[in-house]
């Protein structure tokens, strides 16, 4: 039993999504769930960790979400660094679809605005609760970035076609911009 979920988001925080690195060998990028979209997974949580209590005997107390109040998710994902188990990549395209290459995955910076699939799973191992897994993320304003990859249940063509076409970022055509302030000529960084 696991529901899906698709909404638009910007990503926040520290992201590294091109490759695996880090003390934790993994990727990680951080995203708000919208206010009417975290009220009906917020219902559906609950509902989830009620069928999972009906199909396991133990008595587990009940775990938190891995979202927080305002519903910022802190997602990470990858082959991990062998304390646990691995998690699948989310499948990452641009706007029309295409996968992302590895060198704009590296450029993805904060304020990226994206569409992002989540899907939540119950599970009792320690605590009844449930799960959250990045199914794909498609890029519709570049903040600076590109990649893609496998999601494991889902292909790269199922996930483009979930998304559709939207106007925005297109890995063939980009058209990056530099949102950042103008410096004064005397303006300088010291370190």
């Amino acid at each position: 039993m696991a529901n899906r979920y698709t909404f638009s988001t910007t990503l926040e925080g520290f992201i590294k999504i091109d490759e695996d690195g880090g003390k934790f060998n993994n990727r990680s990028f951080s995203f708000t769930i919208p206010k009417k979209n975290l009220e009906q997974i917020e219902a559906d949580r609950a509902e989830l960790i009620q069928w999972i209590k009906t199909k396991d005997g133990k008595r587990l107390a009940e775990g938190l979400p891995v979202w927080n109040e305002e519903g910022l998710v802190k997602y990470s994902y990858g082959e991990g660094d062998g304390s646990r188990k691995a998690k699948p990549e989310p499948v990452i395209v641009d706007s029309d679809g295409v996968p992302c290459s590895k060198e704009v995955l590296r450029s993805v910076r904060g304020g990226t605005k994206v569409n992002i699939i989540i899907q939540q799973k119950p599970y009792a191992m320690g605590t009844f609760n449930t799960s959250l897994r990045v199914v794909g993320v498609q890029i519709v304003e570049l903040a600076t970035g590109n990649g893609a990859v496998d999601s494991g249940n889902l292909s790269v063509e199922e996930v483009a076609e979930m998304f559709g076409k939207v106007d925005g970022f297109k890995a063939s055509e980009p058209a990056v911009r530099d949102d950042r302030p103008a410096l004064e000529p005397d303006d300088n960084y010291d370190f």
